[in-house]
């Protein structure tokens, strides 16, 4: 069993290292001949796992790697897997965490699975998102640094998966909100950490955190935001999504969220930041892209400032106060409701952008993509699909049934309804004396704006707050009844 494990993992390596030849071989690119060795040998894991388990004899192989590697690294032996980039040492580092987990399944034998989850998620996550963020050049814009749209989320997703399939081939006792924790975390380090980094750092840390979330509950009461917060904040700083006073508001958020509702409030509130971001980056490609030369009609930026943060998170904050008071439930469904609404419309105003067609279906009359009150068919399904993922983030922690993922999916898409009504009828409008387009702002193409309808007290920021107000008090109503 022992020699066998010993000519398996060799044969095996051997194998992936033939395949990157021959695409190499055959024209493919070197970043693309890497990723095929960083994504396949992941599967070494299980070869090792299966002949050696936790044995001395699994940490000889990793150190034998780790040596072969870092001579490839040095005198580049295989053209196929060697770079000229920054990222070169990362498989080194991907063997030198092997290493080091291996070593600890010594003393700590629960580690193991722990470990290749960690493995699958450098492997499959951190590989596929490299891919993946190359090869897709439209509407792809960057998130941080190098990192893009698509690789980020992909690694997301694969980090989700990998510890959801682990529970099921493996019997591991993982949870569904488990899976989302390991997720967020994993594409966060992949995100921040670069120069081949993260594959020491997504390895070591992935493996720590599944095994605590299994064998250590204490750190489900919310030992992930105070990880993550400070690398959140550090995001919305450097690309300037949030002012510093927006900054301000939405740590104190985040502390009275975290300590009222623990992790399951923070992931859900973290969805809502990160999607919001997303969608944000997109809108302002798209921009670039479509209008070049023409000036926005909104009066929001790309930063959001502390009345803008409030307008969608305040709700969310007060009801999350009311639960730490009383620990009722229906709070919890106001909590949800009102972030789902404010993502739902979040996404159908920026990625309602790229309609072709808007309507004011309430004054029944074509209008300008991107205006308050404007409703198009992609801002629609854009809307459904973002009260759906924050619905789904609250099922998966087991929070609520499939009932009150109904509840607080139709609440957040009805609240975003809701918010396209207040800004067609009541909220104030402007006409551009220059291009006469009708804005929201009151300086247009260096000139100001004359009032066109609407109520003058009634901002885009006031529709936003009883909008969200409006999905929670929705959900409750619904609760209720139910």
């Amino acid at each position: 069993m022992i020699v066998k494990g010993y000519i398996f993992s060799i044969l095996y390596v051997l194998i992936c290292v033939a395949g990157a030849l021959l695409l190499h071989k055959i024209g493919v690119p070197k970043k693309y001949t890497r990723k095929f060795v960083h994504i396949f040998v992941g599967f070494e894991w299980v070869i090792l796992n299966h002949f050696f388990g936790p044995s001395v004899h699994f940490t000889i192989v990793c150190i034998l790697f780790t040596i072969l590697l870092a001579a490839d690294y040095k005198m580049k032996l295989v053209p196929a897997m060697s770079s000229d980039g920054d990222n070169a040492p990362g498989t080194v580092y991907y063997a030198v965490a092997m290493t080091v987990l291996s070593i600890v399944s010594l003393f700590e034998p629960r580690i193991m699975l722990p470990f290749g989850i960690a493995v699958f998620c450098t492997s499959f996550g951190d590989g596929l998102a490299g891919v993946l963020g190359q090869a897709i050049k439209k509407h792809n814009p960057k998130v941080y640094g190098s990192k893009s749209i698509v690789g980020t989320l992909t690694n997301f997703f694969v980090c989700f998966f990998v510890p959801f399939a682990f529970g099921y081939f493996y019997d591991y006792p993982i949870e569904l909100w488990h899976c989302l924790i390991i997720a967020i975390f994993a594409a966060e380090i992949e995100l921040f950490v670069s120069k081949g980094l993260d594959n020491i750092v997504i390895t070591l840390s992935v493996a720590l955190l599944a095994f605590s979330l299994v064998f250590y509950p204490v750190i489900n009461s919310g030992l992930l935001a105070v990880m993550l917060t400070p690398v959140i904040i550090a995001l919305a700083y450097s690309k300037k999504a949030l002012t510093l006073g927006g900054i301000v508001l939405a740590v104190i958020m985040d502390i009275i969220i975290t300590v009222s509702l623990g992790n399951f409030g923070f992931c859900v509130l973290i969805t809502f930041f990160a999607g919001s971001v997303i969608v944000d980056k997109i809108k302002k490609h798209g921009k670039k892209t479509k209008q070049k030369e023409i000036e926005p009609i909104e009066k929001r930026g790309d930063c959001r400032d502390v009345v803008q943060v409030f307008a969608n998170g305040g709700v969310a904050m007060i009801a999350a106060i009311a639960y730490l008071i009383n620990g009722e439930m229906i709070f919890v469904f106001a909590f949800c409701a009102s972030l789902a609404e404010a993502f739902a419309d979040t996404a159908a105003s920026g990625l309602g952008f790229f309609a072709k067609r808007t309507y004011d279906v309430f004054r029944l009359k074509k209008c300008e993509g991107g205006l308050s009150g404007g409703m198009s068919l992609l801002g629609t399904f854009s809307s459904l699909a973002a009260s759906a993922i924050v619905s789904l983030v609250v099922l998966l922690f087991g929070v609520v049934d499939a009932a009150g993922f109904a509840i607080i999916f139709v609440s957040g898409f009805l609240g975003s309804v809701f918010d396209s009504m207040l800004g067609s009828l009541l909220q104030v409008k402007y006409r551009c004396t220059v291009c006469k387009s009708i804005v929201e702002r009151e300086v247009h193409c260096g000139a100001k704006t004359e009032k066109y309808r609407g109520l003058s007290f009634i901002s885009n920021d006031t529709v936003n707050f009883f909008s969200t107000f409006f999905a929670a008090s929705l959900s409750v109503v619904i609760f209720v009844l139910i």
